[in-house]
C-alpha cells in the first residue's frame, strides 16, 4: 500500500485504482495499493463529520503522538518539557494541530487533481527536511491520527473506512517522505 492515483480513471467503485510506479516511485516503496473510488468517497464523507471537531481532533492527534513518542516531542521546541496537561492548553499545539488538520482537509479537497495535491505534498516534506524532521516519524503520526479520528465519526467508523484512511495517509506519507528524501 502507499500510491493511490492513476492517470487512468475507472468507473466501477470497485476497481482498483493504480498508479504508475516510474512516475511516483516514492510512495512507500509500494509500486500500487488499492484505493477504491468507493474509499475516496469513504474519505470525504467522514471527513465532513471529522471537521466538526477538528480542533480537538488535531490536539489529540499530537497528544497522542507525544505520550507514545517523547523524543517527537522534543523536535517541537515550543512544547519541549511540557506535560500532558500543558500541552493541551498550549495554544501553540493546536495551531499545529490545526496546521495538520488544515493541510489533511487541502489533501480531501484535491483528491481528485493527483498532480496538484502532489505538488502540494512534494512542497511540504521539503520543508519539513530543513525542521530536521526523521521520516520515520510520519509513519508515528498516521495511527495516532487514525486514532483521532476514530470517536469523531463514532458509529459511522467501520473496517472500510478505516482501511480508506489507512490508503489516504499512507499515500500523503509516502510522497512527503519521497521528497524528504530526494531533498536530504
Amino acid at each position: 500500500m502507499g500510491c493511490l492515483f492513476s492517470s487512468e480513471k475507472t468507473t466501477d467503485s470497485r476497481e482498483v485504482v493504480r498508479v504508475d510506479s516510474e512516475r511516483r516511485p516514492y510512495c512507500n516503496g509500494m509500486t500500487s495499493t488499492e484505493f477504491t473510488e468507493e474509499q475516496k468517497q469513504l474519505v470525504k464523507t467522514t471527513w465532513n463529520i471529522v471537521r466538526e471537531d477538528i480542533s480537538k481532533v488535531g490536539v489529540i492527534t499530537f497528544l497522542r503522538l507525544f505520550e507514545k513518542f517523547p523524543d517527537v516531542q522534543d523536535l517541537f521546541v515550543p512544547f519541549r518539557g511540557l506535560n500532558s496537561e500543558e500541552l493541551r492548553q498550549n495554544v501553540g499545539l493546536r495551531e499545529h494541530g490545526m496546521r495538520v488538520m488544515g493541510t489533511i482537509e487541502k489533501c480531501i479537497t484535491r483528491i481528485e487533481q493527483p498532480d496538484k495535491l502532489t505538488s502540494m505534498l512534494e512542497s511540504l516534506g521539503e520543508k519539513h527536511v530543513v525542521f530536521d524532521t526523521k521520516i520515520e516519524y510520519f509513519d508515528l503520526l498516521s495511527p495516532q491520527l487514525i486514532q483521532a479520528i476514530k470517536p469523531a465519526i463514532g458509529d459511522q467508523w467501520t473496517p472500510s473506512v478505516e482501511q480508506a484512511w489507512n490508503n489516504f495517509l499512507l499515500y500523503i506519507t509516502g510522497i512527503m517522505k519521497g521528497a524528504m528524501l530526494q531533498g536530504t
